[in-house]
Formats: C-alpha cells, sequence, structure tokens
C-alpha cells in the first residue's frame, strides 16, 4: 500500500474522529471503562478536529497530520512542542497516533511515525517523548519496535470516574 502523509484538513475532520473513536473503542477496551467508550461521539469529535484544523493546530500546539492512501484517510497523528512541565528545550512530543483498527498491521503506522520523527527533526527537537497508557501493552510494544523506550516516567488521570497510569516513552531523534 502507498501512504501519503500530509497536514490535515478541515475536510479530512470526520475521518479523524472516526478514526480516534474507533481507535479507542479498540485499543482501550478492558483498560477504559466500557461506558466511556461506548459513549464516545464521533459528531463531537468532528467538531473538535475541524476547530482544531481551521486553527492550524490543536490547543495543546500539536500540528495535525493524515496517513491517506488513494485519497481516503488511513489515520492521524499529532505532534509538537512537549507538554510536559518543565521539559527542556529540544524536546518535541508525539501528542497523538491513530490508525483505522481495520487496517492494524498495514503499514500506516510506520508511515506515520517515521513522518513524526522526520517532522520533529526538522523542526530542530533533538529528543522526543510520547505518552501511552500503561495498560496498552500492544502500543508500548509497538512503540518499543521503533525506537521508544520507557524513561521511568508515570502519571495518571481519570476519565469516567476510574484512574489510568500513564507511561512516558522518550528517543533520540
Amino acid at each position: 500500500m502507498s501512504v501519503l502523509v500530509r497536514p490535515a484538513v478541515e475536510a479530512d475532520a470526520g475521518a479523524i474522529a472516526s478514526i480516534h473513536v474507533r481507535g479507542w473503542q479498540t485499543a482501550y477496551k478492558g483498560i477504559v471503562p466500557a461506558a466511556y467508550l461506548a459513549g464516545l461521539s464521533i459528531e463531537e469529535r468532528t467538531r473538535t478536529w475541524a476547530a482544531g484544523i481551521s486553527a492550524g493546530a490543536m490547543p495543546d500546539g500539536g500540528n495535525i497530520y493524515v496517513a491517506e492512501s488513494d485519497g481516503a484517510v488511513l489515520g492521524w497523528l499529532t505532534c509538537g512542542p512537549s507538554r510536559d512541565e518543565g521539559a527542556p528545550a529540544g524536546v518535541g512530543e508525539l501528542h497523538g497516533i491513530y490508525v483505522d483498527p481495520e487496517i492494524w498491521g498495514a503499514g500506516a503506522g510506520s508511515a506515520l511515525m517515521d513522518f513524526c520523527v522526520g517532522e520533529l527533526r526538522a523542526r530542530g527537537y533533538t529528543h522526543a517523548t510520547l505518552w501511552v497508557l500503561a495498560d496498552n501493552v500492544a502500543a508500548r510494544h509497538w512503540y518499543e519496535r521503533r525506537g521508544w523506550a520507557f524513561d521511568g516516567t508515570h502519571t495518571t488521570f481519570t476519565v469516567a470516574g476510574q484512574e489510568l497510569a500513564e507511561c512516558r516513552h522518550a528517543r533520540e531523534l
């Protein structure tokens, strides 16, 4: 499959939102409360993504890119400056990366990851981080196969009353 990674445009918002919701519902099944996952709204996420694309970046400063093949959006990523308080200069972050669960393993995720690493390097970052749910073992292994390593940092956040642990992975660029 030939994959092109490009900046997102407003017309991509619905596809991004659909992949985002279905990605959460698939990857986080058994990790995030089922009622929360079932209540995720593609329409609501479409509005959020459209606003971010229109603004030129998400509120966290991440730029938005999509992977496409034959005009179909296969996945997306956001990357930009580190969101970690006190992060030193030179540290970028992969804020989020999702691929349509129906095509996991077909190469779109790798294309997005390669693009992200190149984009962060081009912006002058020398190191990068990402946060991943600690219980999302499949994603952690996927990142590790691509040069990311757990750096010993944990945090938690709450979703639908359930505390979830995240761990930070890092790599040199």
